[in-house]
């Protein structure tokens, strides 16, 4: 059987791409070995509550404002197949996911062969892939793009008696079975704080036995690092009720002739008189490994297809166009795209998405002679644009979810006449472009708290909004490009709302760089327009001579202790 392209599995970034497929009348299959669509699901999260926000009331009614509170639904032209209309829980239950990704899939007609387990994957001589499955059938295509996800448990290979641990997928959710028992959780990530919630009410301790220190959402700003709704196990370790979360170095895991199973570990102490460590041991009923998955497995590709990974193979070492780099023609999208996202929502379906629908243009661009969308502004009118870039800021919701991954292109004609937006390219491959004569500038949102010591459950109000370059939460990042010069950035002010069209006292953004902006655009892109005179006032207030010394009477700073960004008081 052939077809242009095949898509494996039938999760969500495979059934989102397939969507688009399906609606250009594309030649496609999705293979999934599983009977429903979104299968996944069915046995993830194991204790069934999801971790991505299903927000339903956001006061705004534009659609695209309320996809960013709006972490489930997958992108159509359909408003009925929106997954708020499922449940108004904030945490869904993974159930009512698994139903809506089979409504989707049934809905838009897809074509998905289901019971299609994949075994190997090689290469003809005429290029096309040949992808046989379980059942013995045979695919061909042109265009392979793996939606697998997560394809097999990462199993720490340097702690010798490490199979005497059970793994997150096959422990018993009974909790009679660890009534009174001691239980310690390998990991430090969201599904080992879930299982430790879970067990803390029954288990006589609980120990999280983290390989690196724990790293949290509201710190990082990373979606998949711990969640609050998952971190009760710190209040009680904090509070000595007999639960930890510790980072010990485990050297073996042994399993006594009563049954228990005996940890060494060790704790390095370099700044201690004198320096050393510490080696230890300690007893648990049943240890359980959260230790995280992997998005590739060598096994199941021809050593001539086999996709280059990193990170003991955890991630798959793609393109900016979520390519393999070593094998042509082979793209991933869904979870797989995290390998090249540290910082936004790749790994879930509210970041997959838009992944999916900008693959889904570069394929039609390479393989379909389609042009990448465009927003085309002919002639240039500068309000007209500066209208249309506010709006987009302040309802986009790729680059919103995607931030700093994913960037709006504009592109301005060398004689400023005309200017076109490619929407939702990757950042990184937007920077690696070559785009000829055109001054081009690159818009994003993204945060700033790396710029501060404090961290960022310290900031309670506006960062200096005399100081773009100091924003912390999320804000918009206008960078300018042109024939190899230096990248200049313009940053405006974050905002309570992430939006930057709406006045001051309903929660939208100080407006007071606007005008700075402008005379930094245009200067940039050496456009012939004359900007009438910056007017003063606002919201923003100076202090008197009087004030600031009374200020700095009362809050001596030390000059080595001065950061290039402050906090506010």
């Amino acid at each position: 059987m052939d077809y242009k392209y095949i898509v494996l599995g039938a999760g969500p970034g495979g059934i989102q791409l397939g969507y688009y497929l399906q609606r250009n009348g594309r030649d496609y299959v999705i293979l999934e070995r599983n009977a429903t669509a979104g299968s996944f699901f069915e046995h993830h999260p194991r204790h069934r509550k999801l971790i991505s926000i299903n927000k339903k009331y956001n006061y705004f009614e534009e659609d695209q404002f309320n996809m960013r509170h709006d972490w489930n639904s997958l992108l159509s032209d359909d408003p009925e197949m929106r997954f708020t209309r499922y449940t108004d829980e904030l945490f869904p239950h993974a159930d009512d996911v698994c139903r809506y990704f089979q409504d989707f899939a049934d809905r838009f007609e897809l074509n998905i062969a289901y019971g299609k387990s994949v075994v190997h994957i090689s290469r003809d001589e005429d290029g096309r892939f040949r992808v046989r499955t379980a059942d013995g059938d045979e695919y061909r295509c042109q265009v392979l793009i793996s939606a697998l996800g997560t394809v097999k448990e990462c199993v720490p290979d340097d702690i010798p008696g490490i199979e005497h641990t059970i793994s997150y997928d096959d422990h018993s959710l009974d909790l009679e079975l660890y009534r009174n028992k001691r239980v310690g959780i390998m990991g430090q990530g969201n599904s080992a704080f879930e299982t430790a919630d879970h067990l803390s009410g029954s288990a006589a301790t609980v120990h999280l036995l983290a390989k690196t220190p724990v790293k949290f959402a509201w710190d990082t700003h990373f979606v998949g690092d711990v969640r609050a709704v998952n971190n009760n196990l710190f209040d009680l370790y904090q509070l000595k009720s007999l639960a930890a979360v510790l980072t010990p170095r485990i050297t073996e895991i042994r399993r006594l002739p009563n049954g228990t199973l005996e940890t060494s570990h060790e704790y390095d102490y370099p700044h201690a008189n004198p320096p050393g460590t510490l080696k230890l041991t300690r007893e648990y009923d049943f240890i359980i490994r959260c230790t995280g998955w992997k998005y590739s497995t060598d096994e199941l590709y021809d050593e001539r297809v086999r996709p280059e990974t990193w990170k003991n193979g955890k991630y798959l070492r793609l393109t900016n166009e979520w390519e393999s780099v070593n094998v042509p023609d082979l793209f991933f999208t869904g979870g797989a795209t995290r390998s090249n996202d540290s910082k936004a929502a790749s790994g879930f379906i509210h970041g997959l998405r838009y992944n999916a629908r900008t693959l889904h243009h570069l394929l039609e661009e390479r393989y379909e002679g389609v042009e990448y969308p465009r927003v085309v502004f002919d002639p240039l009118d500068w309000d007209d644009f500066l209208d249309w870039m506010y709006q987009r800021f302040s309802i986009g919701d790729g680059i919103f979810q995607m931030y700093g991954v994913l960037c709006d292109v504009v592109l301005f004609s060398p004689d400023g006449s005309r200017a076109e937006v490619l929407e939702e390219l990757p950042l990184k491959l937007a920077l690696e472009r070559d785009w000829g004569d055109h001054h081009v500038l690159l818009m994003t949102l993204e945060f700033g708290f790396h710029h501060f010591r404090e961290p960022s459950t310290t900031f309670f109000g506006p960062s200096d909004p005399t100081n773009t370059e100091c924003a912390a939460f999320l804000h918009p990042v206008v960078r300018h490009l042109h024939r190899g010069d230096e990248v200049s950035e313009f940053h405006f002010g974050d905002s309570l709302l992430a939006r930057w069209d709406r006045p001051h006292g309903t929660g939208g953004a100080v407006m007071s760089y606007h005008y700075k902006f402008q005379q930094w655009a245009i200067e940039r892109l050496g456009l012939d327009i004359e900007l009438p005179e910056a007017t003063s006032g606002g919201a923003y207030h100076a202090w008197s001579p009087e004030q600031i010394e009374a200020w700095h009477s009362e809050h001596p700073v030390e000059p080595e202790m001065e950061a290039a960004c402050e906090r506010p008081f």
